[in-house]
């Protein structure tokens, strides 16, 4: 049997020893990639599955918020509109502007960033106000930062109520690029749960954090442009402008409602706009929102636990 042609020769190998180094070890890579994207999958299909869960949390925060409190929710109006004036009396002191619509350029960009702003802060002390929750019933906790940003969503939707209002008394008439205003909140809502699901870890791990992340995100608005065009820049300072996601987010908003491009005559102090859809620097705002997504949510499912 020994000699036996017919059989097949056997190859023995000397089995490496556990403390051996892995150099080239493929296979064990691709297995553990596979098990995290498919459990990957299967939160997020628990997440839709679960998704009624956003609107009881949603309705329950907003319903003890402004039950029987009419001035807490007209504050949220307040404070956009407040800062809008005041920059207008800042911007026409300072610029010698005499018009009358920029109120309502800043106003446009204002509402937006207060909801970016609100629904991150708000996602920073989400995982510590609903602590009872957490730990005596299981949910996909990556619905918590979801729900602060759709309650932000919420108080956006009422603060574009008081658009029209302006854009009447202004004379500002409405424009057809007003039906890529859906896509731009879609666009929104995706760059703000890429913020919000980092922070919520950061702002469970340091109290503090709250504070800190709300003056670097109003220093990223002063360095954005929403209360001057993009036009005045040159250069590499142009370049480094348009590669700030919220420029395209802004420009988009100014441009759906008829204020893109807004230019001052240095002879009438007027103010030239015109109506845009949104561009390349929205998509490349379209494109960062969704890398902040994808990268946002796996580093707060790794830290779930």
């Amino acid at each position: 049997m020994a000699n036996d042609p017919k059989r097949t020769p056997v190859t023995r190998i000397k089995a490496r020893p556990a403390d051996a180094p892995r150099a080239l070890d493929f296979d064990t890579l691709l297995v553990e990639n596979a098990k995290k994207l498919v459990s990957f999958r299967e939160y997020v299909k628990e997440m839709w599955q679960r998704r009624a869960l956003v609107r009881v949390l949603a309705g329950r925060q907003l319903k003890s918020t402004y039950e029987l409190n009419l001035v807490g929710f007209v504050w949220w109006l307040l404070e956009p509109l407040s800062l809008a004036a005041v920059y207008y009396v800042l911007v026409t002191v300072l610029t010698h502007r005499t018009d009358k619509v920029y109120i309502l350029v800043v106003l446009v960009s204002l509402l937006p960033f207060k909801w970016l702003s609100s629904s991150v802060i708000q996602s920073m002390t989400t995982v510590r106000g609903n602590a009872s929750l957490v730990t005596d019933v299981y949910f996909p906790r990556a619905l918590l930062p979801v729900t602060e940003t759709m309650i932000g969503l919420a108080h956006f939707a009422v603060g574009l109520l008081v658009i029209p209002v302006f854009m009447l008394v202004l004379g500002v008439a409405p424009v057809p690029q007003l039906i890529f205003l859906p896509v731009i909140i879609a666009v929104q809502l995706v760059f703000t749960l890429g913020l919000a699901y980092p922070a919520a870890v950061w702002g469970l791990n340091y109290r503090n954090l709250p504070g800190l992340f709300g003056n670097l995100l109003r220093l990223w608005f002063y360095l954005s442009p929403a209360l001057y065009e993009v036009s005045r820049f040159q250069g590499w300072q142009r370049t480094v402008m348009r590669l700030n996601p919220l420029t395209g987010l802004f420009e988009a908003y100014r441009g759906a409602f008829g204020l893109a491009g807004f230019t001052v005559n240095p002879v009438t102090k007027l103010t030239n706009y015109h109506a845009e859809a949104p561009g390349l620097d929205f998509v490349w705002t379209a494109s960062v929102g969704d890398a902040m997504l994808a990268l946002g949510s796996w580093y707060f499912m790794r830290r779930e636990a």
